[in-house]
């Protein structure tokens, strides 16, 4: 599921009738009729009943759509903070973070590094790690955060944290309160398998969460009741964080909002390093070197 696929079904919603949400859509009337087949196939329910010539919303047609409807304004909003962050790009500092990350760089990260007077300004590009890497090596930004790369020639990497594979879930999860401590977890762990039967975000597997997900599961031999499928860590806790279902993911880093971590005692892929990546031998300005100053800072090691 995308926000592509969000606005398609809020569309409808709207105007009740495929054919003016079509042309709204600036799509055909054949396109989004498949598209709302293939969603609702993915989500195993039908979203609307048909009253005459109109579409009327099922129960979980508007459950959907109201949650659809909050995605896709946070993701409206994020969209809109970089953008803005981006004027002025030719002076900026460009920096680059994994998915998972955007909490960490814009309630933690840039309020401190703005704190200080005259800095210079940052433009922010969030992907993949691998992605993020070759950006760096071809000097389309100038620093970047991203989880556990292996070592390319030429890149400096400063280790900065640990994290492994948790079990993301709303703040609200009856899950939360079956969990137990255990001596060497750093969150409570979940036992038993009856998680499997809630509804589950599925990060596509190009992705280090989703193709780790996917080990697991097959090792396991069991799998989850799928509710959405998102292209990234981001879109994924975008749901948890709406109560649409539970993740597996690359643990964030300083993330607060909506849904808290639980350990799964089968999910055994080694821990990953969160990394702060950047070029050998580059003669860094003050701003770039007070920004990674803060970096580090902010993970606990002294600069």
């Amino acid at each position: 599921m995308n926000i592509k696929d969000y606005s398609y079904i809020a569309e409808i919603a709207d105007q009740g009738s495929l054919t003016t949400a079509a042309d709204r859509l600036c799509i055909t009337q054949s396109a989004l009729s498949k598209s709302l087949h293939r969603i609702e196939d993915e989500l195993g329910t039908p979203l609307f009943y048909r009253r005459g010539r109109r579409l009327v919303l099922t129960p979980i047609g508007q459950v959907y759509v109201d949650h659809a409807k909050q995605i896709m304004r946070v993701d409206e909003e994020l969209e809109n903070r970089i953008l803005q962050m981006k004027n002025s790009e030719a002076d900026s500092i460009r920096l680059g973070f994994g998915m998972g990350f955007a909490d960490f760089v814009f309630d933690e990260l840039l309020p401190r590094y703005f704190a200080l007077p005259h800095v210079r300004s940052i433009s922010v590009r969030e992907g993949g790690s691998a992605s993020l890497l070759t950006d760096l090596e071809n000097n389309r930004i100038d620093v970047c955060l991203a989880y556990g790369p292996r070592e390319r020639p030429g890149l400096d990497y400063t280790m900065l944290r640990t994290c492994r594979l948790v079990l993301a879930v709303p703040d609200k999860s009856p899950l939360i309160l079956q969990a137990v401590p255990r001596e060497g977890y750093p969150y409570p762990v979940l036992e038993g398998d009856g998680w499997l039967e809630k509804p589950f975000i599925h990060i596509i597997t190009r992705t280090q969460s989703g193709a780790a997900a996917q080990r697991f599961f097959t090792e396991l031999g069991k799998w989850p009741n799928n509710r959405m499928y998102v292209r990234d860590v981001r879109g994924a806790l975008n749901a948890v964080t709406h109560a649409l279902g539970n993740a597996i993911v690359a643990e964030p880093p300083f993330t607060h909002a909506g849904y808290r971590y639980l350990c799964l005692p089968g999910l055994s892929e080694p821990e990953k390093q969160i990394c702060m990546v950047t070029v050998k031998g580059n003669q860094a300005d003050p701003s770039l070197l007070y920004l990674q100053e803060t970096i580090q800072s902010l993970f606990g090691h002294d600069a």
